[in-house]
């Protein structure tokens, strides 16, 4: 009988202590160590990273911070599975989740991706465009070749640095940088409208029609894009094109004055008078105090004359066109008034 009782007792304390070594809230894994070192993708260690130990079933937390040499450790660890998190300023957030063994020693080793720097951001970028603006065009290109030094796959360091050549009077440069935003695969119209305007400065009409042309593949309905085609098509002599561009940019911006000026000139060297009283009308009506307002109103007068005194024939889309068109004196006369 007291072998049997002396059986059932190291039964119990058996039992007892299997039972204890299964709740890890216990102090049991006060032996338990955690240690690692968090570095970079290149393996350069990391300072001052935020670790955060968390098991969501219990609710337990530890945090941590590497230090000089991107190490960090605890002891006495509870085992369990636990959610790790690393925080460092201009990395990703790192993730994962690991399992604290009771009575182990556990090293992790933590990488983090490095945050690539926002062009946005770029202070370079920010001094460059302020001198932009105030055409301080030497010193904004000379912001904008370090953005692209720090940025060289970047549209807008390109397309920025190609607009200050350009107002500098570097036509060649200019092309040359909105060449390579171009390549880059911009997604917006811009270095293509500014791409269309230097070859347009440099003579080359052609490449700049085509660069418009691009610009409203990708926007049809940027009334900027078809305002410069239609300053293409009437230094090309393509009047008719012209005035269809100019009218397609009225209907996408009713307030674009300067489409209703260049409508009006190229209504005149169509012959078309009273289309060309029209619009400059209607150009006086946006900007009454505009420069040109008081040459405007001088070539309406003028205009009502060649009216009065032309002879008048109806055509089949029910406007009203004088046969006899302006002399090459009064046409060099009415484009002298031409925007810049």
């Amino acid at each position: 009988m007291e072998i049997r009782n002396t059986i059932l007792r190291s039964l119990l304390v058996f039992l007892f202590l299997a039972f204890l070594l299964s709740i890890p809230q216990m102090n049991f894994g006060q032996d338990t160590i955690v240690r690692g070192v968090v570095t970079d993708q290149e393996g350069k260690s990391l300072k001052n990273a935020k670790i955060t130990f968390l098991d969501p079933s219990r609710g337990l937390k530890f945090n941590l911070k590497s230090g000089k040499k991107g190490k960090f450790v605890k002891v006495g660890v509870p085992p369990s599975f636990y959610r790790i998190t690393v925080q460092l300023e201009g990395y990703f957030p790192f993730e994962s989740q690991i399992r604290i063994r009771l009575g182990m020693t556990d090293n992790i080793e933590i990488k983090l991706e490095k945050i690539p720097p926002q062009i946005n951001k770029d202070k370079d970028l920010s001094e460059g465009i302020d001198f932009y603006n105030e055409q301080k065009y030497d010193e904004a290109i000379a912001s904008f070749e370090k953005v692209i030094e720090k940025f060289p796959s970047n549209t807008e360091g390109y397309y920025n640095l190609g607009l200050a050549f350009m107002r500098k009077g570097d036509v060649d440069r200019a092309i040359e940088c909105l060449e390579k935003a171009v390549e880059l695969k911009s997604a917006g119209i811009e270095p293509y409208l500014a791409l269309g305007e230097s070859y347009f400065k440099k003579g080359d009409s052609e490449k700049a029609e085509n660069n418009f042309k691009l610009a409203i593949e990708l926007q049809p309905e940027n009334p900027k894009a078809h305002y410069n085609l239609g300053i293409v098509f009437y230094k090309l002599d393509k009047t008719e094109d012209a005035l269809n561009a100019f009218d397609k940019a009225i209907e996408l911006n009713p307030e674009l004055s300067s489409a209703c000026y260049q409508a009006g000139l190229a209504s005149i060297k169509m012959g078309n008078y009273k289309k060309a009283i029209k619009y400059f009308e209607e150009f006086l009506r946006l900007e009454p105090d505009a420069p040109e307002a008081s040459r405007i109103k001088a070539m309406i007068e003028e205009l009502k004359k060649h009216q009065t005194y032309s002879i008048m024939i109806p055509t089949t889309d029910g406007e009203i066109y004088p046969i006899r068109k302006p002399s090459k004196m009064e046409e060099k006369h009415y484009l002298k008034y031409i925007a810049s």
